[in-house]
């Protein structure tokens, strides 16, 4: 934005002692004062929520690491081998194979895994799994945490700040469209002398 239309901003959120401005403009003004401000005001306020959410997260993967733990499955049966072409650099392919492996109290459980193709029967496979020795999710590490507090808090200030946007447009458009009736009227009333002319 150069300092034209910062200027141009300015005049119209402000329109002060102008003789041409009405009560349409000064509404518009304040609607764009109230914009700024909110969207202003809520960086602190979703701040906080991150915070929050944050230090909710770290309890949550504290607990998580303390009830799972990461042990390796051994694959009883081949994973699918490799179709056609596969990029080096690009994420590995996985697909369901049956395995077993041991819980946290020694029993041996049976279920499917996610191996890559090509995995043979044998191979191990490294796995989550809860107390009871049930697969589950890795748990939730402080990095994702501190991603999903940042994720949230900046969606929350990008809505709020959308929200606030929206608003003033909606308020520019209504008076634009009162505007065009109004010249509208007036174009009507002064036609018939004006093309007489």
């Amino acid at each position: 934005m150069d300092a034209t239309m910062l200027a141009r901003a300015v005049r119209q959120a402000f329109p002060g002692r102008n003789q041409l401005a009405t009560a349409g403009d000064r509404l518009e003004g304040a609607v764009l004062v109230a914009a700024v401000f909110v969207a202003l005001l809520a960086v602190p306020v979703v701040g906080a929520i991150g915070s929050e959410v944050y230090a909710t997260q770290l309890v949550q993967s504290v607990s998580e690491k303390r009830a799972r733990q990461q042990v390796d499955a051994v694959l009883i049966e081949d994973a699918p081998p490799v179709n056609g072409f596969v990029d080096p650099d690009g994420p590995v392919e996985s697909a369901p194979v049956r395995a077993t492996w041991r819980g946290p109290d020694g029993t041996e459980r049976q279920g499917t895994v996610q191996a890559a193709h090509g995995r043979k029967s044998g191979g191990a496979v490294p796995v989550w799994v809860d107390s009871a020795g049930a697969l589950t999710r890795a748990p939730l590490t402080t990095e994702g945490a501190a991603i999903e507090a940042m994720a949230l808090a900046v969606l929350l200030w990008v809505g709020v700040s959308a929200v606030m946007a929206l608003s003033y447009l909606a308020v520019r458009f209504v008076r634009q469209r009162m505007r065009i009736r109004r010249w509208a009227a007036e174009w009507e009333r002064i036609a018939a002398d004006w093309t007489a002319r």
